[in-house]
């Protein structure tokens, strides 16, 4: 008897708890140029300036976008236009006692990005993660850029870029990884993922200014 009377209690809980989940906030909107989107279970609801991003929404820009969003741990994404992202997780705390318990993932599907790291990654770097199609970024107190461009390989193959502009990441991709460690080092993969990312470089001044123009409001 008591089970029967238990049993539909913890679903209720199940239940509310995965929507606590769905509707906990990760950041903040701090800029918006053009039209963006949040795109969740619940539907589709246009993104404002000030308004709210939820952990586990899809985050799409519209053609001209650009975006700017504050998590909450103070780390700061900046997206181009037609991006394309997941903000997979955020679990952070002030309050924390322990920064293993804190942890940032983010999948950039489309689209040009830069990030700036915030509390997560100073009290534990190894707990922010960022998935992209081409390679996983592991960073380490962290400015930098990364997305879809057309300069730095070969005219006409479809690439993706990863730029350092403070700190340092690991691009890791299934047939090989590199460090950039040095402010403006750069490495480039083709979107076939077939190949390791090309060897650690300086960036030009022309493959620099494409991310610069494609994050510019």
């Amino acid at each position: 008897m008591l089970q029967r009377f238990l049993l539909p209690l913890i679903l209720a809980f199940v239940m509310l708890a995965g929507a606590a989940k769905a509707e906990e906030v990760a950041g903040t909107v701090l800029k918006l140029k053009g039209e963006a989107q949040a795109i969740s279970k619940s539907g589709t609801r246009p993104l404002t300036t000030g308004g709210s991003v939820m952990v586990d929404e899809a985050i799409k820009t519209g053609a001209g976008a650009r975006l700017a969003i504050e998590f909450r741990d103070g780390s700061n994404l900046f997206l181009g236009e037609e991006a394309h992202i997941i903000v997979d997780e955020l679990i952070y705390s002030p309050a924390a006692d322990k920064a293993e318990d804190q942890s940032q993932t983010v999948d950039v599907l489309r689209g040009v990005f830069r990030y700036v790291s915030g509390a997560i990654a100073q009290a534990r770097y190894e707990n922010v993660t960022f998935r992209t199609p081409v390679a996983t970024i592991g960073i380490r107190g962290t400015n930098f850029v990364g997305g879809e461009l057309q300069v730095g390989m070969s005219p006409g193959r479809p690439h993706y870029g990863f730029q350092i502009q403070d700190g340092a990441i690991e691009v890791t991709a299934p047939n090989g990884s590199v460090l950039l460690d040095e402010p403006g080092e750069g490495t480039f993969l083709p979107l076939t993922r077939l190949a390791a990312p090309t060897p650690v470089r300086q960036w030009t001044a022309e493959e620099a200014q494409e991310v610069e123009d494609a994050l510019a409001f």
